[in-house]
């Protein structure tokens, strides 16, 4: 069957299937049964407005065409680094970083980059390359460097700290403001979760566009591949790769290796790395030929001179800087004191100036003084000075910025969270769904059944008190809730899980089929239990009016009509992403618990009539339901990732290893410059911090 009619045989299936429900309604009227009638016929009305629905939602969002959809992405990652951008000061003067064309050992020639730029063998071409090495030197805009090289991929070689990661936040926004439409998006990566020895570069790229953009895992019905995937096949993600050097698992030369077997040839690339270990990558040993990198050129960053970094400091250092910072600076005039040495970096100035200049409109009283940086003997232990100074710093009390936690309880919590990154998950990225992973397996299944139990016992005890009364409503409560918090508990699978968004779209085949299947044998098991009971009338309604809600719940839960969207716009950053999947799992826990609600309230009217058992059935249903998708049972997509940070938050505050309020202090921690946002997740300032506080709190 060709894709567009089986997109047709989907949506004939639902206005079917809803007036099989209504004419079944009729003959149940016709035959007495009031009850049955009445729900057939709701049924029925539902399904058919369910597939109008639908279908007009998936006319609009399923079939978006893959350059619409990077036409987005690129605006959602100009409005994200522009922000980003702003909040760090990227671009204000004085602080300016130079480079110059790397050691010629590291790249293929000039000649060689050109006839691959003329072969189409190394990326797209440059319409106007440098006539050689020498044109790439320059400063400021990376770019210009970018459009100089002959097959339009970079490599930007410096040593720690030295602004490579901010050079290509600010290469990132220069292409997307001349980017036209359907031209690729530039997305920054970084690289230090990739494992070159067991994923294909493709694969880990999709892997890491998931993670930061989430709504891009919606599979596109047109060709049946996520969108990210789609993105990176058609040639519409320019890779943004920063740190190699960051690499844990595998060597950086089989890296390099397999982006030169990995990378298309439409696909440009920019590439960071610290000079020396790129070196290695590129000649990994006597024996072994040199693994350049296809069509790429090569910059290295060049250090910053006293100068440069005493203006700096001294800009930002109020009105009696020169005075506080003149023991300082005449230190730093000496190009070989450790000081000077350890403030040749971006990063390492830019600590420097946080630690001891004042913030806007605050006193200089009481701030360090920096005369205490000539007494270190080595720039290893000026830099740790300023690593240990800088989160304090930031969280120092200050009228316009008030906190809610102390420097000594940041650092406490910003260290764990750096020994979570770098020990456990071994990435640079922290996604508040990963969170979990920091709770044992066993205490996070146990809290989720007993989460479970609690939502069950409570909804079905106060259904059977206002039925039965209360003290038979607490029995029942306490009965229902213990077993089926259990079987929920059990049920529940441990690990990450990517925040979902519910929106209606229209089913698939497969999700039709499954369903139909399932309706179908529930309604016969169903129906010949009714027909040994009440006859075979009740038994032909009863089991077809349950194998359709049966089969309708099926498809809401296990393969929900309200899935994740494309629409990339929909994420607004981790807090947002929170809140859609916050949502989206009380709407799922509504929607399986009025189907299973509804399956028990036919079963138990048609056996017995309708009453106290029919209204104990339904909310029994409904709170088991509810209780499952709360715990995380019903799937990926409903609530799961966030019923779980729930309970790790409350695990991690018992421990005191992190505040109760978990996102409102990352949040403040980005709003403070200790973190950095990139798409849905986090990240610390510099890798080099995350280590400092990895590796010093106990």
């Amino acid at each position: 069957m060709s894709v567009s009619r089986g997109r047709r045989a989907s949506r004939a299936i639902w206005p079917v299937a809803g007036g099989a429900a209504v004419a079944s309604g009729a003959v149940a009227w016709a035959g007495g049964q009031g009850a049955a009638a009445a729900v057939l016929v709701a049924v029925g009305v539902l399904t058919a407005v369910a597939a109008f629905l639908a279908d007009r939602t998936a006319t609009r969002s399923s079939d978006l065409d893959v350059e619409k959809v990077a036409d987005r992405l690129a605006d959602l990652v100009r409005d994200q680094w522009d922000t980003e951008a702003t909040r760090r000061g990227v671009g204000r003067p004085p602080l300016e970083v130079f480079w110059e064309a790397a050691d010629s050992d590291l790249v293929r020639t000039w000649p060689e980059l050109l006839a691959q730029a003329a072969g189409g063998r190394g990326g797209p071409a440059c319409a106007a390359p440098g006539s050689g090495p020498g044109d790439l030197a320059g400063h400021g805009a990376l770019l210009t460097a970018y459009e100089r090289s002959p097959c339009g991929r970079l490599v930007v070689l410096g040593e720690p700290g030295a602004g490579k990661t901010v050079l290509l936040m600010r290469f990132v926004l220069d292409l997307l403001a001349r980017r036209g439409a359907g031209e690729p998006v530039p997305l920054l990566v970084p690289m230090a979760s990739w494992k070159p020895d067991d994923q294909s570069l493709h694969a880990w790229l999709e892997a890491q566009i998931l993670r930061t953009y989430p709504r891009l895992s919606a599979v596109d019905t047109a060709t049946g591949r996520r969108r990210a995937g789609a993105l990176l096949d058609a040639g519409l993600i320019l890779p943004v790769l920063d740190g190699l050097d960051e690499i844990r698992v595998g060597g950086r030369d089989q890296a390099l290796a397999a982006v030169n077997d990995g990378l298309r040839s439409n696909t440009g690339l920019v590439l960071s790395c610290r000079a020396e270990e790129f070196r290695a990558a590129v000649h990994p040993g006597p024996d072994r030929h040199p693994i350049h990198l296809d069509g790429a050129a090569a910059v290295r960053l060049r250090p910053l001179t006293p100068v440069a970094v005493g203006a700096y400091l001294l800009a930002g250092a109020g009105r009696d800087g020169p005075t506080r910072w003149a023991p300082a600076l005449a230190a730093l005039a000496d190009p070989t004191s450790a000081l000077a040495r350890a403030l040749a970096t971006p990063l390492t100035a830019s600590l420097a100036s946080a630690v001891y200049n004042p913030r806007p409109r605050e006193s200089t009283s009481g701030l360090p003084d920096p005369a205490d940086l000539i007494a270190l003997p080595t720039p290893e232990a000026v830099e740790q000075h300023l690593f240990a100074g800088f989160v304090a710093g930031a969280y120092r009390p200050y009228h316009d910025h008030p906190t809610r936690w102390n420097a000594e309880q940041a650092v406490r919590y910003l260290a764990f969270l750096a020994r979570h990154l770098e020990h456990r998950l071994q990435t640079t990225g922290l996604a508040w769904w990963e969170m979990p992973a920091a709770v044992p397996r066993s205490c996070l299944l146990t809290a989720l059944g007993l989460m479970n139990g609690l939502v069950i016992g409570l909804v079905t005890g106060l259904a059977a008190g206002v039925v039965v009364g209360p003290v038979a409503g607490l029995v029942v409560g306490l009965a229902t809730g213990p077993v089926a918090g259990l079987a929920a508990g059990l049920s529940c699978r441990s690990g990450n899980s990517r925040p979902g968004q519910l929106t209606l779209r229209r089913p698939r085949r497969e999700d039709l089929v499954l369903a139909l299947l399932l309706g179908l044998l529930s309604g016969v098991m169903n129906g010949i239990l009714l027909g040994l009971v009440k006859g075979p009338v009740v038994g032909l309604l009863g089991g077809s009016a349950i194998g359709l809600v049966g089969g309708l719940g099926f498809v809401l839960a296990i393969r929900p009509v309200f899935d994740t969207d494309a629409d990339v716009h929909a994420v607004s950053g981790p807090r947002g992403l929170l809140a859609d999947d916050r949502n989206s799992g009380l709407v799922g826990g509504l929607l399986l618990g009025s189907t299973v609600g509804l399956a028990c309230g036919i079963m138990t009217t048609l056996c017995f009539g309708f009453g106290s058992g029919s209204a104990l059935a339904l909310a029994g249903g409904f709170a088991a339901g509810l209780g499952v998708c709360l715990a995380g049972g019903a799937g990926e997509s409903w609530g799961w990732a966030w019923s779980q940070l729930v309970v790790t938050r409350l695990w991690l505050a018992a421990r005191r290893q992190q505040p109760l309020c978990l996102v409102a202090f990352l949040t403040e921690a980005h709003d403070r410059g200790v973190l950095r946002q990139a798409g849905a997740v986090w990240e610390f300032r510099h890798v080099s911090l995350q280590r400092h506080l990895a590796d010093d709190q106990p």
